[in-house]
């Protein structure tokens, strides 16, 4: 009897042990939802931008924070200028997993990411703020845009989208539609078929080739770039007038996350990136920051002795209306997508409509 009791002892702390490893640390496993124990993590970040400039300067700033607030566990192996990638190679990278995680400009992905084009849509809103806030709201609570982000096997951490797209004119004054007529205009994308619209004549260039075209007359006119990158590019000494139109944003960017790389962080890593996003996307329209550029931007070129012109709301109003059928041509495009077109168009005016009133956003217009 005895000996059976020993078998019998043994027998049962064999299985103790072996249940004790089957229902043990979880913390490796993907999808965890319980913290780790201190685990780091070094995560791989590639933008197409350089670290120098505003926008590419925000985003360091965006991950080193990210480093402060999980307080180390979170570091970045970092490539930026295209070093790893180009901008049309972004989604490619962080979706396949080359990255963990990719600033990358949707405006290159209309086929992956349509419904984003929204918010390109002229006169929605001259605020970058308005802008990231509705578009923010709607990857975290529109299921057509968070269905959007599974297909492509990322996460959205948070959109960036730049100041308003500004008109640039060597020796013409822009103060109406009827300056616009003829107008030889560098453009690009969505933008080129608007100056269409407006009456202009587009010409596809490079932004790095908009300087040396005025310069040479090859154009009289550009746009498609926001003041800072304008005065980045020194178009101050080629151009004499620098136009702000009301039209807003040019394109959108986003901060994404491979989908497989989020799922395998603790929750209290991924909820230090959403609070280093909600802070940041107020930092970014700050005089810190963009704010604070813009002003810089435009003191440059007044310093210069040209001319900043920023159009009243009676001639925006005239140039809204010759642009309306974008509306019409954003919806039926969304649909053939297979989304609503008019449902995406409705929730994101209506979130415009909601931030607008709180908006911190640097504004030339005075509003």
């Amino acid at each position: 009897m005895r000996k059976l009791s020993k078998v019998f002892a043994v027998v049962m702390a064999l299985c103790m042990a072996l249940l004790c490893v089957a229902c043990g640390d979880k913390s490796n496993n993907p999808g965890q939802t319980n913290e780790d124990n201190g685990k780091t993590y070094n995560l791989v970040f590639t933008t197409h931008l350089p670290e120098t400039g505003v926008d590419g300067a925000s985003l360091k700033y965006f991950l080193e924070q990210v480093t402060k607030e999980t307080k180390g566990r979170v570091t970045f192996e970092t490539y930026f200028g295209g070093s790893m990638t180009k901008s049309g190679e972004t989604l490619e990278a962080v979706s396949g997993g080359l990255a963990d995680i990719a600033f990358v400009p949707e405006g290159f992905y209309e086929s992956q990411f349509y419904p984003l084009f929204v918010a390109m849509l002229p006169y929605s809103t001259t605020s970058e703020w308005v802008a990231n806030k509705a578009l923010k709201e709607m990857f975290d609570t529109y299921e057509p845009f968070t269905e959007m982000c599974k297909k492509q096997g990322v996460v959205n951490l948070g959109p960036v989208v730049p100041s308003e797209v500004v008109i640039v004119s060597t020796d013409k004054a822009i103060n109406g539609l009827d300056d616009m007529q003829g107008l030889k205009i560098r453009a690009m994308g969505a933008v080129n078929s608007e100056m269409t619209m407006l009456g202009a004549t587009p010409v596809a260039l490079d932004a790095s080739e908009i300087y040396e075209a005025l310069e040479r007359d090859t154009v009289a006119a550009a746009t498609g770039i926001p003041v800072t990158l304008a005065v980045s590019y020194k178009l101050q000494e080629v151009a004499d007038y620098f136009i702000f139109s009301g039209i807003g944003t040019y394109t959108t960017s986003s901060l994404y996350m491979n989908e497989k790389t989020w799922n395998s962080l603790p929750t209290d890593i991924q909820e230090a990136f959403r609070t280093v996003y909600d802070r940041f996307v107020d930092e970014y329209s700050s005089d810190d920051w963009m704010g604070g550029e813009l002003r810089k931007s435009i003191k440059a070129i007044e310093d210069a002795g040209k001319t900043v012109i920023a159009l009243d709301e009676t001639e925006q109003a005239k140039w809204a209306e010759k642009l309306e059928s974008t509306v019409a041509d954003f919806v039926a495009k969304a649909d053939s997508y297979g989304y609503n077109g008019q449902e995406i168009l409705d929730t994101y005016r209506a979130l415009v409509e909601k931030y607008e009133p709180m908006d911190i956003a640097y504004q030339v217009y005075g509003k």
